[in-house]
C-alpha cells in the first residue's frame, strides 16, 4: 500500500502535532488490537466495516492483519497503521499523542490514510534510458531506506558504479515539492534547469515522486567567498540557495522546501547528511510555516525542543506560558520572529517591519502586559523563544 507524497506533513501542518513514525510486526498489532475494548474498539468496527447494525467477527487481510482496525489507542497514545510490508511482515504506523487530538480528528485521519492508499494506482514498471539513470535512482531508493531507518554512517556500496564521481567534495541539495497533479516536475525536466543555474551537469538522485537530493562541486557554490571562514561560505550557501528557490518557484507552480550542507565527500557521508537534510526540512515546516528555505545551522534550537516529549512541552507551556493566546495574532507572531532572527535589535527590528523606532516598542510594551515576559531582556527572551517554539508544534491549550 502506497500513500500520497507528503501525506504525513499534510496531517502534521493540520492538527498542529507530529506524527511519529513505528514499525512493528503484523502479530505485535494483532494482538493489541485484539486488547481493545468498550468505546475504542465499537469506533474502530463504525469505521472499518459496512454492516455495524450486526456484530461481525474481526476480518483478515493481507499478512494476516486485522481489517477492521484502522488505528490503536492507549492512554498516552493513538497509533495509525499506515501500510503493510507483505515480505517482512510489519505494520508501518504513525503515532501522536492521545491527547493531542480528538475523536472526530483521529476518524477523519483514518479516512485520510485510507482513501490516499485507494487513489494510487499501482505502477508500472520503470524503463530507464540508460544505466546511469538507473544507477542513480537505485541509489535513490538506498538513501531512502537510510533515511527510513536510520544507522551510523555508512559508505556507499560497491555495487554503484557511480560511485567513483562521489569520492571528491560536492555540496549537497534536497529538494522537496508539492505541487499539483497536473503540473508534477519530472526529473529530467528538473536535471536540465538545475544544470543551467549550475552552470554544469550535476548529480540527480530521486528520493521520491517529487522529492530530489543533488550534488555540486563546492567551487560553484562557495568559491566566490570573500574570506575563508565557515560564516562567510554559509552566508554565500544561503544566498546562493535564495537564488535557486526563486528559480525553482518561478518554473513551476506550488510548494517548495530546500535545504543545503556544507560540503561532504559522499561516498563516506551521503546517507548521514541526506538524513540530516530531510530532518532540517521536516523542522523547518514545523516552526517556519513561512519559509521555504531550511538550513541545518540555523534549527538547532528547534531540533532540541524536537526532542523534548510532548508532555514535558505541554507542561512547560502550562507553567511558563501566562497568556500563549497571544501568539496567535498574526502581527504580534511577525514582531517576535523578526525580533528574535535580528538578535534582539529593536532598531533592526523596526526597520524591518517598516514601523517606526517607537511602534515596535509600543508592541513590546504590550507582550510584556499580556505574557508577563519583557524580550528586551535576555532571560525572558530565551524564556518566550522556547516558549514560542514549543507552542508551534504542541497542541494549543
Amino acid at each position: 500500500m502506497k500513500l500520497i507524497l507528503g501525506l504525513k506533513e499534510q496531517i502534521e501542518s493540520i492538527i498542529g502535532t507530529s506524527l511519529d513514525e513505528y514499525e512493528i510486526t503484523v502479530d505485535e498489532w494483532n494482538q493489541s488490537a485484539m486488547q481493545l475494548t468498550g468505546e475504542d474498539r465499537a469506533q474502530s468496527k463504525m469505521i472499518m466495516v459496512e454492516d455495524a447494525e450486526e456484530e461481525q467477527p474481526d476480518k483478515v487481510i493481507g499478512s494476516g492483519i486485522l481489517a477492521n482496525v484502522n488505528s490503536l489507542k492507549t492512554e498516552e497514545r493513538i497509533y495509525f497503521r499506515v501500510r503493510i510490508n507483505e515480505n517482512e511482515g510489519t505494520v508501518v504506523c504513525w503515532g501522536c499523542s492521545a491527547g493531542s487530538i480528538t475523536n472526530e480528528t483521529r476518524r477523519l485521519i483514518e479516512l485520510l490514510i485510507t482513501n490516499s492508499a485507494d487513489r494510487i494506482i499501482e505502477e508500472q514498471p520503470v524503463v530507464y534510458e540508460n544505466n546511469r539513470e538507473q544507477q542513480l535512482a537505485e541509489l535513490g531508493q538506498w538513501l531512502r531506506k537510510k533515511i527510513e531507518h536510520p544507522s551510523q554512517s555508512e559508505d556507499i556500496p560497491a555495487q554503484f558504479s557511480i560511485r567513483e564521481e562521489l569520492q571528491s567534495e560536492k555540496i549537497p541539495f534536497l529538494l522537496q515539492c508539492e505541487t499539483p497533479d497536473a503540473h508534477r516536475i519530472r526529473s529530467k525536466e528538473l536535471n536540465k534547469l538545475l544544470g543551467s543555474y549550475f552552470g554544469e551537469e550535476i548529480l540527480l538522485i530521486p528520493l521520491g515522486e517529487q522529492d530530489w537530493l543533488f550534488l555540486s562541486d563546492e567551487e560553484i557554490v562557495t568559491g566566490e567567498a570573500e574570506e575563508d571562514t565557515l560564516e562567510a561560505r554559509k552566508e554565500l550557501l544561503n544566498a546562493f540557495c535564495l537564488g535557486l528557490y526563486e528559480l525553482v518557484a518561478s518554473e513551476w507552480a506550488g510548494v517548495f522546501h530546500l535545504s543545503a550542507s556544507m560540503p561532504c565527500i559522499p561516498e563516506h557521508q551521503l546517507s548521514t547528511i541526506t538524513a540530516l537534510l530531510h530532518e532540517s526540512i521536516h523542522l523547518g515546516r514545523a516552526f517556519h510555516v513561512a519559509q521555504h528555505i531550511h538550513l541545518p545551522w540555523d534549527l538547532h534550537l528547534e531540533r532540541l525542543v524536537e526532542s523534548i516529549p510532548e508532555q514535558q512541552r505541554l507542561r512547560f507551556i502550562k507553567e511558563t506560558g501566562k497568556d500563549t493566546t497571544i501568539f496567535d495574532d498574526s502581527e504580534t507572531l511577525a514582531t517576535l520572529e523578526t525580533y528574535f532572527s535580528l538578535d534582539c535589535n529593536v532598531s533592526e527590528t523596526a526597520k524591518r517591519l517598516f514601523i517606526h523606532r517607537n511602534t515596535l516598542i509600543y508592541r513590546l510594551d504590550k507582550i510584556k502586559q499580556e505574557i508577563g515576559y519583557d524580550v528586551r531582556s535576555f532571560e525572558s527572551a530565551v524564556l518566550v523563544r522556547l516558549l514560542l517554539l514549543m507552542y508551534k508544534v504542541t497542541k494549543k491549550l
